[in-house]
């Protein structure tokens, strides 16, 4: 029991429990989203023309690094 009283004293838990609250607000949007018609000509595939996925590729390897030196700065240093 004094273990519970401690977790929930700790200011660590209740940011983890923010965050997931959040988290869980911002999920609730993309689940109530409503399925979309399809494609009126028939076809099942859609391609879009001339999208060049640059600014995801950018976004995605900044993001991993951003976590990598995240993880490496927090480690414990023997």
């Amino acid at each position: 029991m004094a273990r519970l009283i401690a977790l929930a004293r700790s200011r660590t838990f209740w940011s983890a429990a923010f965050l997931c609250a959040i988290c869980c607000c911002g999920a609730t949007d993309l689940w109530a989203q409503a399925p979309a018609a399809p494609p009126a000509g028939g076809s099942s595939t859609v391609t879009l023309a001339g999208r060049s996925l640059t600014f995801e590729w950018i976004l995605t390897v900044a993001m991993c690094g951003l976590a990598l030196f995240v993880v490496c700065r927090s480690s414990r240093r023997n």
